[in-house]
């Protein structure tokens, strides 16, 4: 039987959205989103307990963005700045384990490169909270069960939805810590629903991209109570513009500029028929060009209304 890929655009459940719910014995920190992560982490703790997972690889040449793994306890530094920040920059999540450093450094180290289903080996950005949720997902949804060996929960923030994904060990899984010892050899196969699952991951970075921009310049359509209308709405508009030849970040961005502006991506027709028309002519490489252009019609279309007036979508 088929399974369903895992969404990872799905907000955290209203019983799951304090990290605080859980302990986290470590935090795992995506080196690659913080400019010198272990200078930074020594800013933070003045001897912090930790493994650089790309250390003792074929990695090790880049350890200046490798994950770091740090032990924790309540009240530690990293932990606070996690539960601070993590909600908006993604840059780590929390890790509940009664395991020892190196023993889950080295699970976490199995992870580092995957076998894509055509053959070749591919990183795999594990210290991403939104793939280590595709991961943690159960296998028939595209995660990875051997993923859980060490963990009995985790803490993992969800800019998206500016919340958490706490979650416990599945009781279906063996006791955990059980298989952590084995020896690996090769790296772990990638499954389709995986595959898909990573590919939904980007998409998802995007829309994040898409929403802080609103946040911005828009607050009043990102407010929390109709936040997930706006999330739903800009997906919408982000998964038509791509397939509408809109592929850079930028022109993008302009079009999130005009549902700022203009509302509903179903009003557009109707409301701003040249913004409707631009939108769907094919743009070839002049594609941020044509999305500036709806942009600017959309700010002159929105000036012409009541100054002050709150324009809703």
């Amino acid at each position: 039987m088929v399974g369903s890929m895992f969404d990872v655009f799905e907000g955290p459940s209203t019983s799951s959205t304090q990290a605080q719910d859980i302990h986290c014995d470590y935090v795992l920190v995506d080196g690659s989103k913080r400019e010198n992560t272990e200078r930074w982490l020594y800013e933070l703790v003045e001897a912090p307990d930790y493994g650089n997972l790309f250390d003792g690889t074929e990695w090790a040449s880049i350890r200046d963005v490798a994950p770091l793994l740090v032990r924790t306890e309540p009240g530690h530094p990293l932990l606070e700045r996690l539960l601070q920040e993590g909600k908006i920059t993604e840059w780590g999540y929390g890790i509940a384990s009664n395991e020892p450093l190196e023993l889950v450094a080295d699970h976490l180290r199995r992870f580092i490169t995957a076998c894509h289903p055509l053959g070749h080996n591919v990183m795999l950005r594990f210290s991403d909270p939104t793939v280590a949720r595709l991961l943690l997902a159960p296998s028939g949804h595209g995660g990875v069960p051997e993923y859980w060996e060490p963990f009995t929960g985790v803490a993992l923030p969800d800019a998206l939805w500016d919340g958490w994904h706490v979650q416990a060990r599945p009781e279906w899984l063996p006791e955990a810590g059980a298989g952590t010892n084995k020896e690996i050899t090769a790296p772990f196969q990638l499954g389709e629903l995986t595959l898909s699952g990573l590919t939904a991951t980007d998409l998802r970075t995007t829309l994040v991209k898409l929403m802080q921009h609103l946040e911005t310049y828009f607050p009043e359509r990102a407010a929390s109570e109709i936040r997930p209308v706006a999330i739903k709405d800009l997906r919408t508009i982000m998964e038509q513009a791509l397939a509408n030849g809109y592929e850079s970040l930028q022109a993008l961005l302009h079009w999130c500029t005009v549902y700022g502006y203009q509302g509903e991506l179903s009003r557009w027709e109707t409301e701003t028929p040249d913004i409707h028309a631009l939108f769907y002519r094919w743009p070839g490489a002049a594609a941020e060009a044509q999305a500036r252009e709806a942009a600017m019609i959309a700010m002159a279309s929105a000036a012409t209304q009541v100054q002050g007036e709150p324009i809703h979508g």
